[in-house]
């Protein structure tokens, strides 16, 4: 935190008094500041007659900014997600210092979701953070990690990567599994047209099957060392010998078989849960 030119933070003891919007504190760092003690001025202590109540709230939450379009959000001091501009930042900051606080607060409620081609991080029915799908080349990625920095941050168990990729796309398995051989292509083929229609991106989970619809989702694991991944089917393919899917970069990456090339595997159909 010593490099930091500049802290916007969230004042809690404005969100709890009586005033109708919270106030930001802008305090310049050098690096021999004691970050620490910047932190008072979210602690209030409230005197009435004989009873002293110290508020102190758990999460402190805060914001900077890393860039003109690149503002963090913090927990305790530790990153956990990014959004584009101020008021994003302020908002988001208000929510989690709200929620986050609040007696009733279930870190097992922040999940992670798609909707409308969004990836959004969400407690309960208040969305924190979004994160556009043209903005990332892989936005399922993403937005695992930073539902993992929040869970992480509020003392909850991170998902596993098929865990937050079955719940951000509401998939259930199904009793149907393919075992064979996989692959993975990449680099020659990045940026062209898949048999789908969309460009291959080799940074996103996607993979080619000979004949499963377009937009099948499977759990895809390597039966060598147990590691899974989701993947959805947006091309066609292998071509080669005994193979019957061929996965991207990101996909291998996640199954640790990106340097072997070729593993068996066993992948189980995943339905929309709706």
């Amino acid at each position: 935190m010593s490099t930091l030119s500049t802290l916007w933070a969230v004042s809690l003891s404005s969100l709890i008094s009586s005033s109708s919007s919270p106030m930001f504190l802008n305090d310049n760092f050098t690096k021999e500041t004691n970050y620490d003690s910047r932190l008072t001025h979210q602690e209030k202590s409230l005197n009435h007659k004989n009873l002293s109540i110290n508020i102190q709230p758990r999460y402190a939450i805060e914001f900077y900014v890393k860039a003109p379009d690149k503002w963090m959000v913090m927990i305790n001091q530790q990153p956990v997600f990014l959004v584009k501009d101020f008021s994003e930042a302020a908002i988001a900051t208000t929510k989690l210092a709200m929620i986050m606080n609040a007696p009733d607060f279930d870190p097992n409620c922040l999940e992670p979701i798609v909707t409308n081609g969004e990836y959004v991080g969400k407690y309960k029915n208040d969305i924190l953070f979004k994160i556009p799908k043209s903005e990332v080349v892989n936005p399922s990625l993403n937005l695992t990690q930073w539902i993992n920095n929040l869970r992480v941050a509020a003392g909850a168990e991170p998902l596993t990567l098929v865990e937050a990729q079955k719940q951000m796309y509401q998939l259930a398995m199904t009793g149907e599994q393919i075992s064979g051989i996989a692959s993975w292509y990449g680099p020659y083929f990045q940026g062209r047209q898949t048999a789908s229609g969309e460009q291959f991106e080799q940074q996103d989970f996607t993979a080619a099957h000979p004949s499963l619809p377009f937009n099948t989702y499977l759990n895809v694991t390597n039966q060598q060392n147990g590691k899974s991944v989701v993947v959805r089917i947006n091309d066609r393919g292998p071509y080669v010998g005994d193979r019957n899917l061929d996965l991207s970069h990101a996909a291998a990456i996640a199954l640790s078989s990106d340097e072997v090339g070729v593993v068996a595997i066993t992948a189980t159909i995943l339905r929309p849960q709706y």
